[in-house]
């Protein structure tokens, strides 16, 4: 494991009792975000036959909900993406045999009761900064990412995608952008004094760009003083979501950057040397966190020189409960901040070019081993079966989610579209829908072979039950499930 020679000290967010979809409050002190995510937990479902089939769209009616009452009475614009009926668009997907899509339906996580928001705090830039990475290069990191924040764009919000690959910057391409007038390198030789100068606009209404310049020498190597420059601006930056796109390694740079994020997506292929360079991803990744939260204690600096040099999980107790004995040994108080920034820890996994369902069984297993090594609770957001077509798009310089919409790779990809967008909703409603979700649950399990479901995507089934729950998520999701139904 490589550690920063420069012994740099990344200031960690220790304050409790705010809800990860919670606004951040600015500050000019360059400040690098390392607040984790929920926990994950893989849910298991008995197999119950289905009791009800799941109602249309178009008869979806909110339960005793004024403004969703209210909101439902609105006639929705028709989706430009399809020309079905609502009645056809709301239909489950029937079994394809042909498909590579993973046999594995989806479930949410089961979730964790939340501290109330603070009313208080500043909500102008609340929004969601999702980070696409991995240690290997060539795995798709750039098309998912492009992907993402061009479905996202699709679905009526307003999208950056940053390009942080600043060794092999080539997002914009995924995007149709052929060339760039202005880079990363503009503002960080203070051409420009904002990102707004260098945002370059796209096709796509909503979705704007940051790309890289990797031709000049260097580019890849940033002094510390810029690595925090970058992270402090794009948290002030005002858009709906972020989408950062990070190259295939485990530099300080990359590894803080990926932390910056909300939601940190780890992209995966199926062979055995893909899968162990994720694993090992995902573990430095953690070491990093520990190490920077340790760091900025005083009372907790022997233990960030013990990770540096590997020899606290060298011991033969080493657990998360010794981590935290450790800690609490030292400063009470900062046990509880580190519990509470790794509960909300959230990270997951997308496979890449699957080519049967047992493909999926490979993200399991390094679900459990993380689970047992780094005591991290991961998901599994979706898998994207290999297909010609998607080659195709990217070589003609089209998103797959605009080439070919249709396609089983395209559907996947609105899956995770569509739980991500969940995940922006205020905690107590998304609480009270997966509450309820139990015949959908049981609906999606009789459409699979496995006995557990730990991918986060949602379900046809899901989607409808979000349609009838959430008013503010109709218009999207009813885009969404015109593309899935096919």
């Amino acid at each position: 494991m490589i550690f920063d020679q420069n012994k740099e000290k990344l200031p960690i967010e220790t304050s409790a009792g705010e809800p990860e979809e919670k606004a951040k409050s600015l500050s000019e002190t360059p400040v690098a975000d390392s607040a984790g995510q929920e926990k994950r937990s893989v849910v298991t479902v008995p197999p119950t036959p289905v009791t009800a089939p799941v109602r249309p769209i178009e008869q979806a009616k909110p339960a005793s909900d004024p403004s969703a009452a209210g909101a439902a009475k609105q006639p929705l614009p028709t989706p430009a993406v399809s020309s079905q009926k609502p009645s056809e668009q709301a239909k489950p997907l029937p079994p394809d045999p042909s498909s590579t899509n993973s046999p594995i339906k989806v479930i949410l996580p089961a979730e964790q009761s939340k501290p109330k928001p603070d009313a208080s705090a500043d909500t102008k830039h609340a929004k969601k900064i999702i980070a696409v990475g991995g240690a290997k290069g060539g795995v798709g990191k750039s098309m998912l990412a492009a992907n993402l924040a061009v479905g996202l764009a699709l679905l009526e919000q307003k999208v950056v995608l940053a390009d942080l690959d600043l060794g092999g910057a080539d997002v914009h391409l995924y995007t149709g952008v052929k060339s760039l007038d202005k880079t990363w390198i503009d503002f960080l030789d203070k051409k420009v004094e904002s990102l707004k100068d260098i945002l370059t606009p796209t096709a796509f209404k909503g979705l704007s760009l940051i790309g890289g310049d990797s031709s000049k020498l260097g580019s890849a190597n940033l002094p510390y003083s810029q690595k925090l420059k970058i992270m402090r601006h794009l948290k002030e930056l005002e858009t709906d979501y972020l989408v950062v796109d990070l190259g295939g390694d485990t530099t300080y740079n990359g590894l803080d950057f990926f932390l910056l994020a909300d939601q940190k997506i780890v992209v995966s292929g199926t062979e055995p040397a893909s899968v162990l360079d994720s694993y090992t991803f995902i573990k430095v990744v953690f070491n990093r966190f520990l190490e920077r939260f340790f760091s900025e204690n005083k009372s907790l600096q022997d233990l960030a020189m013990q990770i540096k040099d590997g020899s606290l999980e060298k011991s033969k107790e080493y657990s998360l409960d010794f981590i935290y004995q450790e800690v609490r040994a030292r400063d009470p108080q900062a046990s509880v901040q580190l519990k509470k920034q790794l509960d909300r820890f959230r990270l997951s996994i997308v496979l890449n070019m699957t080519e049967s369902s047992k493909d999926v069984r490979i993200a399991e297993s390094m679900q459990k081993l993380v689970k047992d090594k780094c005591f991290l609770d991961i998901g599994i957001l979706g898998a994207i079966p290999f297909d010609k077509v998607v080659r195709k798009a990217a070589r003609g310089f089209t998103p797959i989610v605009v080439d070919s919409p249709k396609c089983q790779a395209s559907r996947n990809i609105h899956q995770m579209l569509a739980a991500i967008l969940l995940r922006g909703e205020q905690e107590t409603t998304r609480a009270k829908l997966l509450h309820s979700a139990g015949r959908i649950r049981r609906e999606a399990k009789d459409q699979i072979d496995a006995g557990k479901m730990t991918l986060d995507g949602l379900t046809v089934g899901q989607i409808n039950s979000a349609f009838n729950n959430m008013p503010g998520l109709r218009q999207s999701f009813q885009k969404i499930i015109s593309i899935m139904s096919g």
